[in-house]
């Protein structure tokens, strides 16, 4: 019996790699597969409510699906990776056959309306994470303790450590003889300040089964924003689990518990 495919689409700024962890916890069933890193690819370059990006998600779900001799894939993402699976989802509905949406930055209604408006007075990178990752440090010199360094940063803190090795495992590279970050911080500040705010076109044009799963304590967005969204495609089941944005890293087993949890649900 072939194993259930899952296509797991990375946060920003953190490669595929990065979720290892959370990968070994899956059950055998399942293959994951995953776009190491979104954005740097010249042909799908990072533009307005990330349609390329999206666009590289889908020919990359094409690819694997001939691969694997599969006919539908289960898209998994986290937060920016969420948000282009879902607008994977709507718009070529034949290749997925579930969405999974962790933590997403959903923006829709008079928020989306603010959004498009930052975007167009270029005031986005003072009002999105774009701004801190435009002169985000990419590299050290050889020797640094990047795990110590990182594990001290708020956004690392509360990460399994396994999840901080991955991280740093495929995230950190020796390179021009100093270690640099895999993922361009400019790519990752071209998709902070390219935020999709054009979600509520795609009202009711879900038809797949689909999950929101959003931490209690994070700081992506308030609870609302994720309820007005869920609205928009009652198809949606939305739920809470413990933990930050980060939670997919900060949780490994419980989220991959969490994931295969909602999958089976599908099925009965």
């Amino acid at each position: 019996m072939p194993k259930t495919l899952i296509n797991f689409v990375h946060a920003n700024g953190f490669p595929a790699g990065s979720y290892q962890t959370l990968f070994h916890y899956f059950p055998k069933e399942y293959q994951v597969v995953s776009h190491e890193k979104y954005g740097h690819d010249a042909h799908y370059p990072v533009k307005d409510n990330w349609q390329p990006l999206v666009d590289e998600l889908i020919n990359f779900v094409k690819k694997q699906l001939v691969i694997n001799n599969q006919q539908q894939v289960i898209n998994v993402g986290h937060s920016f990776g969420g948000v282009i699976a879902f607008i994977a989802a709507c718009q070529q509905p034949q290749l997925f056959k579930g969405l999974i949406m962790l933590d997403p930055p959903v923006v829709t209604g008079s928020t989306a309306v603010a959004v498009k408006l930052l975007k167009k007075m270029r005031l986005i990178d003072r009002f999105s994470p774009a701004g801190k990752a435009k002169v985000r440090r990419t590299h050290w010199p050889l020797g640094t303790d990047i795990a110590k360094l990182f594990a001290h940063r708020k956004l690392f803190k509360n990460f399994d450590r396994r999840c901080l090795d991955d991280y740093i495992s495929h995230g950190v590279i020796e390179r021009n003889n100093q270690l640099e970050l895999v993922f361009s911080a400019q790519v990752e500040a071209d998709i902070f300040r390219n935020l999709a705010a054009n979600l509520s076109r795609y009202k009711n044009q879900l038809n797949v089964p689909a999950s929101l799963i959003y931490a209690d304590k994070t700081d992506v967005l308030p609870h609302i924003y994720f309820k007005k969204f869920v609205k928009l495609n009652k198809s949606i089941h939305i739920k809470t689990t413990q933990g930050g944005h980060m939670f997919p890293l900060e949780r490994p087993e419980d989220t991959a518990q969490l994931i295969a949890d909602t999958i089976t649900l599908w099925s009965e």
